[in-house]
């Protein structure tokens, strides 16, 4: 290779990255998202804890983030995310020089050492190698799911670049144990996978994804022999040093702003890091499984724009001509995220099958070398061609993914604070939409110190109740006999989920009995003792819960977009109503329908309500903000329709 050459090399590895970066920066969403944001940003900045499994070292890095001197906290955090997807690519770039170059070109990777392969399919000039490589990064870039990941502050961001890593060092650990001239020195590549792989498990735990194809591969390479287990006793130790960063946990566990879990402890450290929380979603049913199976073939192929996946099928080919190990990894990988992932009961799936959607752009690489290498034109020429995939890619997402202008989740959490009144309490359990954010806001912003915020879901763990202890002492207090009787039973709840999941015989259907009583009590005692000073609000998704009603002697009045608890059956003429900001958005996606649907019936039910008061003027108002919302429903006519016909009457 002549110097120009390895300058070149560079050269795409570093364009690969600022293309990547530049892009990612200019569709980045500007303020807080949907789901788990607001939490996220608030633990980077004041190092506390996070849902479950934690994420200690994406809450370090993103301290460091969260420190940068320019723009606003949540910007910074989300600019982390743009980095190091950025640096994803990049290092994927490098990573398919590195399969291309050792993996396939060199002779001693063959499946028979002793057996000449031919390689004349896969001899190329360094350049074309580079160009593909750099095709194949930036496919992987403008696939819609990895660049929603590189829009906002979330896990998975520097989740896959330890995932391509890790597989790096773990395939050159590999390589190593099979040249033949190997005697010393590949040992540190073996040290080196281990520690990032510890590191990785420390960010989060779908690392396990990697399991079946890395232990596939390593015996093998190594064969299942004394020495490898030999040395996978030995990589123990760079592992555990990697782990080693969960020390946060027990460090942290103290932190009064959010420490979700509350790991003191080596019972809840292990009962954190293993995700029970939400081990309920997991395997619940093939119903489950078959659901999540055809959400994933709906959304695979828009993921690349279709064409790279037909560019896989000669790359699977190859792979399999060439090097049938490397062949049997991929595919593991891919299998095993698909299976292992499509049985999680969750709505925002997507990003759990990033492993999936990185082996197809490896394949993608190998199926545009395969056809380059068939081709008798300039092949560097050609090459550069390839460039095109990914360009079409990034216009044909570009709509999609561009989250530059989205400040939905932070208008909401805005609408919802100013529905209510000074002093109140809000129960809800929208955390994807405006609790999580509200985090951020009041933690961080200052905004509405005034505001109690209950989630209603997170009730049903014991750390919450130190929460609410710490943040909203009187409250605990008021209601502190409740609260306390209600912990008993939740403990037991947290140590035995099972049998209240599924209840064997008398005494878990008693407990299951007592736990929700104990439950509805408390939220009872919320509304009772803080109704003469404080104004109770809920969201509405919370009068839905037939089975779990609590403040049933209260009247439920609209205001805002919350549902306002009284006894007061007059209008309350003092209330003042809020006048939402928010963009009106047809985009088809159950949060943002969400959000759109909020708005529409809070406009309903609040002119509903004013009607049986004569507000008529007030109430056609509203009607017709709701009908700008969504002129295809009729309530809102007909409801128009009702009021012009009241008017008339009066007349």
């Amino acid at each position: 290779m002549n110097l120009k050459e390895n300058h070149l090399k560079y050269i795409f590895g570093f364009f690969a990255f600022i293309l990547s970066f530049g892009v990612y920066i200019i569709t980045l969403i500007p303020g807080v998202g949907f789901i788990d944001t607001g939490e996220l940003a608030t633990v980077c900045i004041k190092l506390g804890i996070a849902h479950p499994t934690g994420y200690p070292l994406f809450t370090l890095i993103g301290s460091l983030f969260a420190k940068l001197p320019f723009g606003e906290e949540i910007y910074r955090l989300n600019l982390m995310s743009a980095f190091t997807c950025a640096a994803a690519v990049s290092v994927f770039y490098f990573f398919m020089i590195f399969l291309f170059n050792d993996y396939v070109k060199v002779k001693i990777i063959s499946e028979q050492k002793s057996k000449k392969q031919n390689l004349s399919a896969f001899r190329t000039d360094n350049i074309s190698v580079y160009l593909i490589a750099l095709s194949s990064a930036l496919i992987l870039a403008f696939s819609l799911t990895f660049w929603n990941t590189a829009n906002g502050i979330e896990v998975y961001s520097l989740h896959i670049l330890f995932l391509i890593i890790v597989i790096w060092s773990f395939l050159k650990a590999c390589l190593m144990s099979l040249k033949s001239d190997y005697i010393h020195g590949g040992e540190k590549y073996w040290i080196f996978f281990a520690f990032v792989l510890g590191l990785s498990f420390t960010n989060h735990l779908s690392t396990i994804f990697l399991a079946p194809g890395v232990i596939f591969m390593y015996f093998a390479i190594n064969g299942f022999n004394s020495l490898s287990f030999k040395r996978i006793l030995f990589l123990v130790i760079p592992f555990l040093i990697g782990l080693s960063v969960y020390i946060y946990f027990p460090l942290r566990a103290d932190n009064s702003v959010i420490s979700w879990g509350y790991p003191v402890d080596l019972t809840n450290i292990y009962r954190h890091i293993s995700a029970k929380q939400f081990s309920v979603w997991m395997f619940t049913s093939t119903e489950t499984a078959g659901k999540q199976f055809n959400r994933f073939l709906s959304f695979y192929p828009k993921e690349f724009v279709y064409l790279p996946l037909l560019i896989s099928i000669p790359g699977l080919i190859s792979i399999f001509t060439k090097n049938r190990k490397l062949f049997y990894f991929t595919v593991i990988l891919f299998v095993f995220n698909i299976l292992y992932a499509i049985n999680y009961d969750i709505y925002d799936i997507e990003s759990y099958f990033l492993l999936a959607f990185f082996t197809t752009a490896i394949w993608s690489g190998f199926g545009l070398f395969f056809i380059i290498n068939f081709i008798k034109s300039n092949k560097i020429l050609i090459s550069a061609f390839t460039l095109l995939i990914p360009l079409l890619m990034l216009f044909s997402n570009y709509k999609e993914a561009d989250e530059s202008e989205n400040y939905q989740v932070r208008d909401y959490t805005m609408n919802v604070l100013a529905s209510a009144k000074q002093n109140s309490i809000i129960i809800s359990s929208q955390w994807d939409f405006w609790l999580s954010s509200a985090w951020y806001f009041q933690f961080i912003k200052g905004m509405r110190p005034d505001v109690t915020i209950i989630d209603k879901e997170l009730l049903r763990r014991s750390w919450y109740l130190r929460h609410i202890k710490i943040h909203y002492p009187e409250l605990y207090e008021r209601s502190q006999t409740e609260f306390e009787t209600y912990n008993i039973e939740l403990l037991k709840f947290e140590n035995e989920t099972p049998r209240y999941i599924k209840p064997q015989n008398e005494l878990d259907k008693q407990d299951l009995v007592k736990i929700n009583s104990a439950f509805i009590n408390l939220l009872n005692s919320i509304v009772d003792k803080n109704y003469n000073d404080k104004s109770i609000y809920t969201t509405s998704e919370i009068e839905q819960s037939k089975q779990e009603i609590f403040g049933k002697e209260y009247l439920r009045i609209p205001e805002g977009v919350l549902l306002h608890y009284t006894k007061n059956k007059n209008l309350d003429e003092s209330y003042i109503e809020p006048e939402f900001k928010y963009k009106i958005t047809k985009i088809d996606s159950y949060y943002f329908e969400f959000l759109m649907k909020s708005y529409y019936d809070a406009y309903i039910y609040r002119a509903n309500y004013l009607m049986n008061f004569s507000k008529f003027e007030k109430a056609e108002e509203l009607l017709k903000k709701a009908i700008d919302i969504n002129s295809q429903k009729q309530e809102a006519k007909n409801l128009l329709k009702k009021i012009s016909e009241l008017k008339a009457v009066q007349k």
